[in-house]
């Protein structure tokens, strides 16, 4: 399990070091805010056909996952992230799973990606009694001690799934298709 986490860190953090510099998705006490990408030379009509074959390509039931489909100005996706998460108890590292919701807004030469987080879900699919909320100390906002790893963590998956489609928008793939 370790081995799977610290192989998929390794990964995503290469993917996104390597890639050129996106706005990048924070958590805060208040959710996600939404992030708007800069993609010069692309007509809305061209990103929102790009980004429905992106949906295609990345997930495994593109016809369940897509919620909203207004041609040319917005798609909404109903997704699932399995070890989205995670944070240490009793030097014990516990993964969560995560439902989320990402809405793309198309205009010339630019995209909105909102990624809206939704249920957690622990060890075999039980939902999680809490929200992201619980990370953050009500007082002050500060992120609880017990949560330090979890909203990095978090904002990494958010961030990968943003990573893939920007680089799905300007063509740069990371599969080997020609290899075949």
């Amino acid at each position: 399990m370790k081995k799977v986490l610290l192989l998929t860190l390794t990964i995503l953090i290469s993917n996104l070091s390597i890639g050129q510099e996106i706005p990048q998705l924070k958590l805060t006490p208040n959710g996600v805010k939404p992030i708007v990408v800069v993609v010069d030379n692309l007509s809305a009509s061209e990103i929102y056909n790009k980004a429905l074959n992106w949906v295609q390509e990345t997930y495994k039931n593109p016809d369940k996952v897509l919620k909203a489909n207004i041609a040319n100005e917005k798609i909404r996706i109903d997704g699932f992230a399995s070890e989205a998460w995670w944070f240490k108890s009793l030097g014990i590292l516990q993964t969560i799973d995560m439902a989320y919701t990402v809405e793309i807004s198309f205009k010339d030469g630019k995209y909105r990606f909102e990624y809206i987080i939704g249920q957690f879900y622990v060890g075999g699919g039980q939902k999680a009694q809490y929200s992201y909320n619980s990370f953050y100390k009500k007082k002050n906002g500060e992120i609880r001690k017990t949560y330090k790893d979890a909203v990095p963590s978090l904002e990494m998956t958010m961030n990968s799934l943003s990573q893939s489609f920007y680089d799905y928008v300007i063509g740069k793939s990371t599969k080997k298709d020609n290899d075949w």
